[in-house]
């Protein structure tokens, strides 16, 4: 059941996508979308729908240690549901999904949860749902960090997966060591040294590939000990852990929090 699947014996309204509203045009059936808005509540019709324009931001290029353009990028960054400003979302409505009557069994939950991401732009899994909708030929999807989403990623994350407890646990160890690895190569070929403080190597190593993802041109998701050997043919200089490294502040732990949230499902350039 797909969520946009009504229950028996129920009637359900269209689903509208924020990127399918045409401004200023709203609550109507229009020749041109063909599509019919819920209805809305008369608090409603003080307060605009909230779609993705609304939610994106800039980040002060001021704090950032390295301000060039981020690879990749094609979107602003925008706002989910939880980083966004206090009072923000009491802007604007969100439609709701009719609600089956009666007691909901788990693919109806599912289902439901399904079109209220859809409905609000702001939801965590907003951008995983609408790309999926749209199939493989439909328009790109841009996650909240402003990349393209892989809609073959997407579907593939979106399948059901067998769980086996021993399997996960071993393939969690063998990904952290291949991780671990991995990183202490590009530690070597990034730094004089090579070294890094143990307690600072996660936080040291995105920030090692931002830095390289912007010398070479190439998406932060994509860089690895492959993309570092690039660098150093290229000729970039190698730096000096102490006068390269600076704790993060806030605005660039916002930035690397999007950055990392949902980059192993987003295209390769």
């Amino acid at each position: 059941m797909d969520s946009n699947t009504a229950a028996v014996g129920s009637k359900r309204k269209p689903i509208v996508l924020d990127d399918e509203i045409e401004p200023p045009k709203r609550g109507k059936q229009t020749k041109k979308s063909n599509v019919v808005e819920p209805d809305t509540s008369p608090d409603e019709e003080h307060k605009p729908r909230l779609t993705t324009p609304d939610l994106e931001f800039d980040y002060d290029r001021s704090q950032l240690r390295d301000p060039r353009p981020t690879p990749g990028r094609v979107k602003r960054p925008r706002y989910e549901r939880l980083d966004m400003p206090n009072g923000f979302k009491d802007r604007f409505y969100i439609p709701e999904p009719d609600k089956p009557k009666g007691r909901l069994n788990a693919l109806q939950k599912d289902a439901l949860f399904k079109q209220q991401s859809l409905l609000d732009p702001s939801a965590t899994f907003h951008d995983l749902n609408t790309c999926h909708r749209k199939g493989r030929k439909g328009s790109p999807t841009y996650d909240s960090a402003g990349f393209q989403l892989d809609w073959e990623k997407v579907d593939r994350w979106m399948k059901p997966q067998a769980y086996s407890r021993s399997r996960a646990v071993k393939g969690m160890e063998k990904s952290l060591q291949r991780e671990e690895r991995e990183e202490r190569d590009m530690f070597k070929i990034f730094l004089v040294d090579g070294q890094v403080p143990e307690n600072e190597r996660y936080i040291v190593i995105k920030y090692l590939k931002d830095h390289v993802s912007k010398d070479l041109g190439v998406p932060w998701h994509q860089i690895g000990p492959e993309q570092l050997v690039e660098w150093e043919k290229k000729g970039f200089p190698k730096q000096t852990f102490e006068e390269w490294w600076r704790e993060p502040n806030e605005v660039e732990k916002r930035r690397m929090s999007k950055m990392l949230s949902g980059a192993s499902l987003r295209k390769d350039l």
